[in-house]
C-alpha cells in the first residue's frame, strides 16, 4: 500500500511539473514577445529626427521593465520548485539586474539594456528542454494502528522494576519488563514496543539493535549530571526521569509520545497568488499526512481561518492586490489568532525586506525555490512546537487534559455550536468518590496516581471529537458533541464500570476507587437554558453522590 502511495505521489508530481515546464515555456515566450517589441519601440524612437519629436509615452518603456521585472521574480521562486533549477537561477540573476537599474536609474530605457535582457530570456528558451527531471521525494506519514501501547521496560533492580510495570499497568498500558538489554534485544524478532524505557546503568551501549526499532526511547537513572543527560541526548531519547520516579509525570509524558504518532493531520492554509507553486506545495504537504487548503483570494482569509482553522499560515510576500506582511498584520488584528503560526515562502532575497516582512508578526521566512523535504520538514517543526506551546498553557501538568478556564470555554463554545446547528451535546461531570480518604490514607503522592489514572481511562475509552478537561482537584469535566443521551450514559457507564476494576498498589497494600458521574443532554433542555447545562451537570452528579456514589446520574 505504501508503494502504491509512493508511486500515485511520484505520477502526480510528475503531472503537474510537465504543466508547470508547458506554461514556463509559455511564459518565456510571452517575455521575449514583450522585449521584441520593446526593441522595436525604441529603435522607432531613436530613428526619430528632432523635427519630429516622439509624441509617446516616456515612462511606458519603463513601465513594461517594471512588469517584466515582476514576472522574472515570479519565474526565479516557482522554476526550482519544480526542477528547472538553471532557469531558476538565470532568472534571478535577469531580476536582481533589473531590479538594481530600476530602483538607481531616472534615465531613459537604453536598447542595450533591453537587448540583453532579450538574449538572456532567449537563452532560457533554449535551456528549457522537454526532458523532466527527477521530482524530489516526500516521506510518507507513520502508519499508526489501533493496538493498545506496548510499553517495554528495562531495569536490573527486579523489585524496582516489577513496582514501575504494576503502576503503569494501573493506566493501562501492556508493559513486559526486561532485566537487561541483551534479554530484550532476544525478543525483537517476535514482538516490537511502542515506547522503550531502559534504566540508564543497564548496558546502554549495547541498545542499537533496539534503536533499530525507531521507537522512542526514555531513559530513566538516578544521576542528574550533565553527562548522563548528554549520553542520553546522543542516543536519540525522548525524555529523561530521575528516580524515584514521579509516575504521573512519566505517564503524561508516554501519553504525549502516543498522542503525537495518532494526533490528527495538521492543517495548514496556503495563500499564494501562483495556483501552479500553490497546487504543488498542496501536494507535496498532503503526501506528508497534512490537510491542506489553497486561498487564492486574500480577501476571505479571516472566513478560510475561522472554517478551517489551521494550524499553519503558508503565504507569499508578493501578491497583486495585498501584500503578505499586511495581510499577516491583518491577521494579527484578531485575538483567537495572536498565536498563529506565520510562515513567509518568498522568492525575495532582499534580506531587509525579509526582516522587514517578519516584523508583521510572521514566525519564519523560507525562501524559493525549496525542495520538498525541506518544505514538509520545516512545516512540520513549526506545527510541533505550536502544538507543544498549546498543550503548555492550556493543559493541567498532571493530567495532560484542559485546564478550567480551558475546558470551560470549550464547553460553552459547543453547546452554542450545537443549538446553532442543531445537533445534540451530552455534558458530564465526573468525581472520584471519597478522594480525600486516598490522599489521608495512601499519601498525595498515590493520589496523583489515581487522578491521572482517570485522566487516561477518559482519554482511552472516549472519542478524538470529545473534549475532556480537568475541572478541579478530583473533578473532571466532559463533553460529547454529536451525542444522544443514551449513548453519553453508556459510555460515561462504561469508563465507571472500567475504573472500578483498576488496582492500586502503594507498598503492600492495594486498593480500588469508583467514580461517580453526573450528566445533562442538550436535547434535554430549551434554547433559553442553554447556559445552565454545566450547572444542570452538577446537580446531576451531586445526586449521584447523594444516592451512594459508584453510579451515573441524569
Amino acid at each position: 500500500m505504501a508503494n502504491h502511495d509512493q508511486q500515485s505521489l511520484e505520477h502526480k508530481l510528475a503531472l503537474l511539473k510537465q504543466t508547470y515546464q508547458h506554461n514556463l515555456q509559455a511564459e518565456l515566450a510571452s517575455l521575449c514577445s514583450v522585449l521584441t517589441r520593446l526593441q522595436q519601440t525604441l529603435r522607432a524612437q531613436l530613428m526619430v529626427t528632432t523635427e519630429a519629436p516622439s509624441s509617446g509615452d516616456p515612462q511606458a518603456p519603463r513601465d513594461t521593465l517594471t512588469d517584466v521585472y515582476h514576472r522574472l521574480h515570479k519565474l526565479a521562486g516557482s522554476a526550482g520548485t519544480f526542477g528547472f533549477d538553471t532557469i531558476g537561477s538565470q532568472a534571478r540573476l535577469l531580476e536582481n539586474g533589473l531590479k538594481r537599474w530600476l530602483e538607481e536609474s531616472d534615465q531613459a530605457i537604453d536598447l542595450q539594456l533591453v537587448n540583453v535582457v532579450s538574449s538572456q530570456l532567449q537563452s532560457m528558451q533554449i535551456e528549457l528542454v522537454p526532458s523532466l527531471q527527477q521530482t524530489p521525494s516526500v516521506d510518507g506519514p507513520q502508519e499508526i494502528n489501533g493496538t493498545s501501547a506496548k510499553i517495554w521496560l528495562i531495569e536490573e533492580d527486579d523489585e524496582l522494576g516489577k513496582h514501575i510495570r504494576e503502576q503503569l499497568m494501573n493506566f493501562s498500558y501492556d508493559v513486559r519488563l526486561f532485566d537487561s538489554v541483551p534479554e530484550a534485544c532476544q525478543a525483537i524478532a517476535k514482538q516490537s514496543p511502542d515506547i522503550l524505557i531502559v534504566d540508564a546503568m543497564a548496558g546502554v551501549g549495547h541498545l542499537a539493535p533496539l534503536q533499530a526499532l525507531s521507537c522512542p526511547l526514555l531513559f530513566i537513572s538516578d544521576c542528574d549530571s550533565f553527562d548522563a543527560r548528554m549520553r542520553a541526548a546522543q542516543l536519540n531519547a525522548h525524555g529523561y526521569f530521575l528516580k524515584p520516579l514521579n509516575i504521573p509525570q512519566l505517564v503524561n509524558r508516554l501519553e504525549q509520545l502516543l498522542q503525537e504518532r495518532q494526533s490528527p493531520p495538521a492543517r495548514i492554509l496556503v495563500v499564494d497568488d501562483d495556483q501552479q507553486l500553490a497546487a504543488y506545495y498542496q501536494l507535496v504537504l498532503e503526501a506528508a499526512g497534512m490537510e491542506v487548503r489553497i486561498l487564492d483570494n486574500p480577501r476571505h482569509i479571516i472566513d478560510q481561518l475561522a472554517s478551517f482553522r489551521p494550524e499553519l499560515l503558508l503565504m507569499d510576500v508578493h501578491m497583486p492586490d495585498y501584500d503578505g506582511p499586511d495581510l499577516a498584520s491583518v491577521v494579527r488584528q484578531y485575538d483567537e489568532w495572536s498565536s498563529l503560526p506565520i510562515v513567509f515562502l518568498s522568492a525575495e532575497m532582499d534580506l531587509g525586506k525579509q526582516v522587514d516582512a517578519l516584523s508583521h508578526g510572521a514566525d519564519d521566512f523560507l525562501t524559493k525555490p525549496i525542495l520538498a523535504a525541506q518544505l514538509v520538514a520545516s512545516i512540520r517543526v513549526r506545527v510541533a512546537r505550536s502544538r507543544t506551546l498549546s498543550a503548555l498553557l492550556n493543559k493541567d501538568s498532571l493530567t495532560g487534559l484542559l485546564k478550567h478556564a480551558s475546558i470551560k470555554s470549550a464547553a460553552i463554545n459547543e453547546i452554542c455550536r450545537g443549538f446553532r446547528q442543531h445537533y445534540s451535546v451530552v455534558v458530564a461531570m465526573v468525581d472520584i468518590d471519597h478522594f480525600k480518604s486516598v490522599n489521608d490514607t495512601y499519601g498525595h503522592a498515590t493520589g496523583d496516581v489515581v487522578i491521572a489514572s482517570v485522566a487516561t481511562l477518559l482519554r482511552q475509552r472516549l472519542r478524538q471529537t470529545d473534549m475532556i478537561g480537568r475541572y478541579g482537584g478530583e473533578e473532571f469535566l466532559v463533553v460529547l458533541p454529536h451525542c444522544s443521551a443514551e449513548d453519553g450514559r453508556k459510555r460515561l457507564e462504561d469508563i465507571r464500570q472500567y475504573f472500578s476494576r483498576l488496582r492500586f498498589n502503594q507498598g503492600e497494600q492495594e486498593f480500588a476507587c469508583t467514580l461517580s458521574a453526573g450528566m445533562v443532554c442538550s436535547t434535554d433542555v430549551s434554547e433559553d437554558n442553554r447556559d445552565r447545562l454545566l450547572v444542570l451537570a452538577d446537580e446531576a452528579l451531586y445526586r449521584a453522590k447523594r444516592g451512594g456514589r459508584n453510579q451515573v446520574s441524569q
